[in-house]
């Protein structure tokens, strides 16, 4: 996909993502769900996904998109580099699915800079509006800790966590980030229409996690 660097690069990985998927997390409910990589292959699944950022888009308060993107649009932004889903059951490209009640959540991972800074990664998240507050996503923040890494990257910069997403923040700070900056005014959201919201931007270092399999 084209960043307002153009297209960047990948690190070079660390080890074979597929000799760590899937990652199995266990949910609030006591449920297993399964973290793979998703199959851009599998159309159904693909235009599941692209509804649920769509409606992330339309509920108006986590990214900054203020329009729905077309299948190549989503194809490129979220599916351009390495994306995973989290799901109830490993998902069989050959089976027939009612995705709403499999698909958990869905997780990008790509460089956030160009050339010499390109091992830093940046990461974005969705959970499906049917699984919130069952864990699924902690269960993909504590998974990008072995993926990025895998994926040959050194580090993590969410560059707009905006302040009222309460839930995102507390992820992230359970899960070790630091708080390095924030953006004054950052966004137009719909959850907050007198004004504008600041961001913060978190950072993660992934030497101190010890994430990689031996």
């Amino acid at each position: 996909m084209s960043t307002a660097y153009g297209k960047i690069p990948k690190p070079e990985a660390a080890v074979s993502i597929d000799a760590i998927l899937p990652i199995t997390k266990k949910l609030k409910n006591g449920k297993n769900a399964y973290l793979q990589a998703i199959d851009t292959t599998n159309q159904p699944l693909v235009t599941h996904l692209q509804a649920l950022f769509n409606q992330a888009i339309e509920d108006g308060s986590t990214y900054p998109q203020e329009y729905p993107l077309g299948e190549q649009q989503f194809m490129d932004y979220f599916l351009g580099y390495d994306a995973f889903v989290l799901a109830t059951e490993i998902i069989d490209r050959n089976k027939d699915y009612d995705f709403d009640n499999v698909v958990i959540g869905m997780y990008y991972v790509k460089p956030n800079y160009p050339g010499r800074c390109s091992h830093i990664c940046n990461a974005g998240f969705i959970t499906s509006i049917s699984f919130r507050g069952q864990g699924g996503g902690m269960a993909m923040g504590e998974t990008l800790l072995t993926t990025a890494p895998a994926l040959g990257y050194k580090a993590s910069v969410f560059n707009l966590v905006f302040v009222n997403n309460e839930a995102s923040i507390r992820i992230w700070r359970k899960l070790g980030f630091q708080e390095v900056g924030r953006i004054p005014q950052a966004g137009r959201l719909k959850n907050s229409p007198d004004q504008l919201v600041d961001a913060l931007i978190f950072y993660n270092d992934f030497s101190k996690n010890n994430a990689l399999p031996k």
